[in-house]
């Protein structure tokens, strides 16, 4: 069957190369409504620990308040092909009497109907700055209108909500992104980003309410568990994924019971692939069985741990817990040898796929989205590298290497284990390091991506490195028009 049509709907971060990611994509009354997630790579000059580029890959102030990170929800009529931005953030005062944006991302979106909602809502979970009031899980009932619903109780330290996840009549999320409170104790239990404090799945039946229930004991009772990452519905069981540094594990819920719930492992140590698959970065349905998808935080470089680089693996689990390697790395496990039913290694073949990053299926076929951190390889040291390692980067050249492997893949499969590429440099475009929403409608299927290389790149000329325009920066949007 041929391969589906995609065509750019939107480039350079709508027009604003500081609009990086896609964070967030959920159909709704007829419209598709997109998260962002603004100056990302901003952003990422101030992590601790700092990752090793020189120079900075965008050009940067030195004080991140000299940005403007206000984030964005846009909206996309595909009847009329028109994009209108529907809300954007607005400033505040933080604690230390500065202006801050009140929001910085959208990294989930879900159509909810809680008991207290006269119809489907867009709910929308945000990420809010260190120095601001936790983040707020925003409500609309038209997809113009949005304001904060009741604040769930968390503690002062949550900087975010890391998904939205419905099931069995409730709305399911995770705090995520401790602050200042918790920092110690990150460091301690050996976290990074995109991790916190409480690795606790908390539901609610009317997010109105305010009224949240943890569904389980924090990390499942296992403390390296530091959070979970992704959840999903299948077989009538709540599915999640966890971020643990001596590997992933998935955990399904046992029966239906009102919260707290009954959990049981299915998978661990990263499916016997151990702080390899770190992360179970995302979790699809397709034809009867879950696809789990794994990776090492930061994109398959652990900085403050040392683990990798390591590319991503895929799995299918099946509703009575048995699993199958489909991408990755033969081994053998306690429950028998695995091997890539695919024929692929690990990121489809490619060690610059840190993640496979989300996953969709659309008109019978699976799709697999991944990320790749080959651009970044111009302003990564080398020093440190393995001899070998750094004598064939010499040998291909960072050039080749950039040309041949930038820009993320799209594949997709009729079955979980024939896999054939939609694209394999960021559909054109190297500076698309990452698939980061997709979602299938009857208006088509849509793709959004992640690209932090804009609105300028440092670029080496005549042996001296300068920042230049880059009109390729920023996040885009791909739909493939088709029924669903």
């Amino acid at each position: 069957m041929r391969r589906p049509d995609f065509r750019l709907i939107s480039r350079a971060g709508f027009g604003d190369g500081i609009n990086h990611y896609a964070h967030s994509m959920a159909w709704f009354e007829d419209n598709l409504y997109i998260g962002i997630s603004r100056a990302t790579m901003h952003a990422n000059k101030i992590n601790i620990p700092k990752p090793d580029l020189s120079p900075w890959p965008v050009d940067c102030p030195d004080d991140i308040r000299d940005v403007e990170r206000r984030t964005e929800i846009w909206r996309y009529n595909p009847r009329i092909n028109q994009w209108r931005r529907v809300y954007r953030a607005p400033m505040v005062q933080g604690r230390d009497g500065n202006p801050w944006p009140r929001y910085i991302s959208f990294r989930g979106m879900a159509v909810f109907q809680g008991k207290g909602d006269p119809k489907p809502c867009l709910y929308v979970s945000s990420w809010s700055p260190l120095l601001c009031d936790p983040p707020d899980i925003l409500r609309s009932e038209d997809g113009l209108n949005f304001a904060p619903a009741a604040r769930p109780p968390f503690d002062a330290s949550v900087r975010s909500f890391r998904t939205l996840q419905p099931f069995n009549d409730r709305i399911h999320t995770t705090p995520t992104s401790s602050g200042a409170i918790n920092l110690q104790r990150m460091l301690e239990r050996r976290s990074q980003d995109s991790v916190g404090g409480n690795s606790t799945i908390y539901a609610t039946d009317d997010i109105a309410s305010g009224q949240w229930t943890a569904t389980c004991e924090e990390g499942f009772g296992d403390p390296a568990n530091l959070t979970v990452f992704e959840m999903a519905n299948f077989n009538g069981h709540l599915y999640a994924g966890t971020v643990n540094p001596n590997g992933m594990q998935l955990w399904r819920t046992v029966d239906d019971r009102p919260p707290p719930y009954r959990w049981k492992k299915v998978l661990d140590c990263g499916a016997w692939r151990g702080p390899a698959n770190e992360v179970g970065v995302g979790l699809c349905v397709f034809k009867g069985a879950l696809y789990v998808s794994t990776g090492v935080l930061n994109g398959g470089y652990h900085r403050k741990l040392r683990i990798g680089p390591y590319a991503a693996e895929l799995m299918r689990v099946w509703p009575d817990d048995s699993w199958e390697l489909l991408v990755g790395q033969s081994r053998l496990t306690p429950d028998g040898l695995r091997y890539p039913l695919s024929g692929y290694s690990a990121g489809f073949d490619n060690l610059f796929g840190g993640y496979i990053w989300r996953m969709c299926e659309h008109d019978g076929w699976l799709y697999a989205g991944t990320f790749s951190w080959a651009m970044t390889l111009p302003y990564l040291p080398r020093h440190f590298w393995p001899e070998d390692v750094a004598t064939l980067i010499q040998r291909w050249g960072i050039d080749k290497l950039c040309y041949d492997y930038g820009g993320c893949e799209l594949w997709r499969s009729p079955d979980g284990v024939r896999w054939s590429p939609v694209t394999r440099d960021g559909f054109g475009n190297p500076y698309n390091w990452g698939i980061r929403t997709m979602a299938s409608t009857a208006q088509g299927f849509f793709v959004g991506t992640a690209n932090p290389f804009g609105p300028t790149i440092a670029q080496k000329r005549d042996g001296r490195w300068r920042y230049v325009p880059n009109p390729r920066g920023g996040l885009e949007i791909y739909r493939a028009p088709g029924t669903a």
